[in-house]
């Protein structure tokens, strides 16, 4: 019996498109745009894997592919956003990465 995989994957690939629209929103300086984008895809994240799961059609691949839909997502967009929103409007521009490392030390 044959497993339909192209419904999940396109259901994470929506998210990817959702998390790529939020970056898009926040370099035109669209925040509120760009916080419902990252919703929506959240949306999206919990429909793919509910879906995939009850089609049964699980693979690596899609376990691959859902990670990197997420990174963008929720890794990406909201730290882009956060920057353009909070730190760039007072030109807090932190050269090297030490600053982010030092509370977890």
């Amino acid at each position: 019996m044959r497993k339909i995989y192209l419904v999940p994957n396109l259901i994470t690939t929506a998210n990817m498109f959702c998390g790529f629209f939020s970056v898009i929103c926040t370099i035109h300086q669209e925040f509120l745009p760009a916080s419902y984008w990252i919703i929506a895809a959240g949306i999206f994240d919990m429909l793919d894997g509910r879906i995939a799961r009850l089609a049964k059609a699980t693979s690596q691949f899609g376990v691959e592919y859902d990670s990197l839909s997420d990174l963008i997502s929720f890794g990406f967009a909201p730290s882009i956003l956060f920057y353009k929103w909070a730190l760039e409007p007072f030109d807090r521009r932190w050269p090297n990465g030490e600053h982010f490392s030092l509370p977890f030390f």
